[in-house]
C-alpha cells in the first residue's frame, strides 16, 4: 500500500486551492482528479469575483483566463421591474482558469493525478485510506485528506459528514453572440422557482442558463430565449447540481477535512461558489499543513482551527440563509412591488438620498411593510452576495 501525507479528491478550484495552500507549506499533496483533464467538464456559469484575483494573487495579466469585466449587474423582477447592483466581476475562461491553478500547484510541488476515482474511502488509526481506480486500482494511505469531490459528497457522507443539502439543478446554453451588455438576473417565483435565469454576455458569445427547483429547466429556458428574441446558435449545452442552502455545519473530522461544493460552499443567495470554494480550501491546506507538521513533532493540533477560522467570513453568516428563505418564497405579486419600490436604485447603494426615495416608495406599498424583517435580510444578504455570489 502506497503511503503520502496528504491526499486531495477533486481537482476544481476548491482541490486546486488547498493543493497550492499545502504545497506552498512544503507538504507535496497528491490530487486525484476523476476526469481525464483539468477543467472539463465546464459546470458553470463562469463568473468570477475580481476580489478573487486578489486574494490568491491570480495576475489581471494573465488575460487567457478571462474574457470580460462587468461592474454591475440588471435585477428584473416581474412585471418587467427592474434594480441595479454593484458588482466587479471577471467573465472567465473555466477551464483556463482551472488549469492556470493546477499549473501553479505543480509548480510548487504538488502531483495531480487524472482519470482516476476514489471510489471509496475509510479511516484508521494512522489516518485514511484510499480505494482509487484508474489505469490501476490502488489503496493509499494518507496522514490527512481534503474532501473536494462535488456537491454528491458521497466520500464524506460514508464518513459521517452531512451532505450539503438540499440540492439544486442548473442548466445551461453557451450561446453565439453578445446577448446584453451586462450581467442580468430574472426572478419569477412561478417559472422558476427558488431560482432566477441569468444572461452572462462574453466575447462574442453568451451564457444564458436557469438554476431552478422546478422541472422542465431546458424547457422553461428555451421559452425564456424565445420570449426574449435570442437566436444564436447554441454551441454547448452544460448542466449540474449546486448545493442550495450553504455551508454544512461540520467541516471536519478527526483527519478529514471537507471544502468547496463538497462542504456547501456555495452562496445561497446566487448560488455562485467559486471564491468561497476557493477560501476554503486555502484555508483548509494551511490548517492541514500545520495539522501534518505538528503529528510529525508529535504535538498536538486540532483540524477544528479550520472550522474556527472559517466561521469568521461573512459567507457563514446566518443572515444569508435568512434572506434566502425569505426572497425565494415571496410570490411574484412581491417581488414586483420589490423592483417597484427600488425602481432602478441600486439595491447595495441604499443610502442618503437614495433612501429617501426607496423609504417614500415603500409607504406606498402597505403589503411590503409587514414584513420588514425580511426586507432588511434581503438587503444584507444582497450585500454580501455582491462580493461572495460568485
Amino acid at each position: 500500500m502506497e503511503n503520502i501525507r496528504a491526499a486531495i479528491v477533486g481537482g476544481g478550484p476548491a482541490g486546486l486551492q488547498a493543493a497550492i495552500s499545502l504545497s506552498r507549506a512544503g507538504m507535496t499533496p497528491t490530487v486525484f482528479e476523476e476526469h481525464p483533464s483539468i477543467g472539463q467538464p465546464i459546470q458553470c456559469g463562469e463568473g468570477l469575483s475580481i476580489h478573487a484575483f486578489d486574494d490568491f494573487s491570480i495576475p489581471i495579466e494573465e488575460s487567457k483566463l478571462w474574457v470580460g469585466l462587468h461592474k454591475k449587474c440588471k435585477l428584473v423582477f416581474p412585471e418587467s421591474r427592474v434594480t441595479y447592483g454593484d458588482i466587479q466581476a471577471y467573465m472567465i475562461r473555466r477551464d483556463k482558469f482551472d488549469q492556470y491553478l493546477a499549473k501553479k500547484a505543480i509548480n510548487l510541488g504538488a502531483e495531480i493525478i487524472t482519470a482516476t476515482k476514489v471510489h471509496s474511502i475509510q479511516q484508521n488509526s494512522e489516518g485514511v485510506i484510499l480505494n482509487s481506480k484508474g489505469e490501476e486500482t490502488k489503496r493509499i494511505q494518507s496522514n490527512l485528506v481534503i474532501l473536494a469531490e462535488g456537491a454528491r459528497a458521497k466520500l464524506a457522507q460514508s464518513l459521517s459528514f452531512a451532505p450539503p443539502s438540499p440540492l439544486i439543478h442548473g442548466f445551461e446554453y453557451k450561446v453565439e453572440g453578445e446577448w446584453g451588455e451586462e450581467l442580468e438576473f430574472h426572478f419569477d417565483s412561478e417559472k422558476y422557482p427558488y431560482g432566477y435565469i441569468w444572461i452572462f454576455p462574453r466575447k462574442n458569445e453568451t451564457n444564458i442558463g436557469i438554476v431552478t427547483t422546478a422541472k422542465e429547466r431546458k424547457k422553461r429556458l428555451d421559452n425564456f430565449l424565445k420570449q426574449n428574441n435570442i437566436s444564436g446558435k447554441i454551441l454547448k449545452k452544460m448542466g449540474g447540481l449546486i448545493p442550495m442552502k450553504g455551508p454544512i455545519p461540520n467541516l471536519y473530522r478527526d483527519n478529514v477535512l471537507v471544502v468547496g461544493d463538497t462542504a456547501g460552499m456555495v452562496n445561497p443567495i446566487f448560488y455562485g461558489g467559486i471564491r468561497m470554494g476557493m477560501t476554503s480550501g486555502e484555508i483548509a491546506g494551511r490548517i492541514g499543513a500545520k495539522f501534518l507538521t505538528s503529528k510529525e513533532e508529535n504535538q498536538s493540533y486540532s483540524l477544528s482551527n479550520y472550522q474556527s477560522e472559517i466561521l469568521n467570513f461573512k459567507f457563514m453568516d446566518e443572515i444569508n440563509l435568512k434572506c434566502h428563505n425569505f426572497f425565494y418564497s415571496r410570490s411574484n405579486k412581491f417581488l414586483s412591488k420589490l423592483g417597484k419600490i427600488l425602481n432602478n436604485q441600486y439595491i447595495n447603494r441604499i443610502s442618503g438620498r437614495e433612501k429617501i426615495k426607496v423609504l417614500s416608495n415603500l409607504l406606498m406599498e402597505p403589503g411590503l411593510l409587514r414584513h420588514p424583517k425580511g426586507l432588511f435580510q434581503i438587503y444584507k444578504g444582497f450585500k454580501i452576495a455582491r462580493d461572495w455570489g460568485f
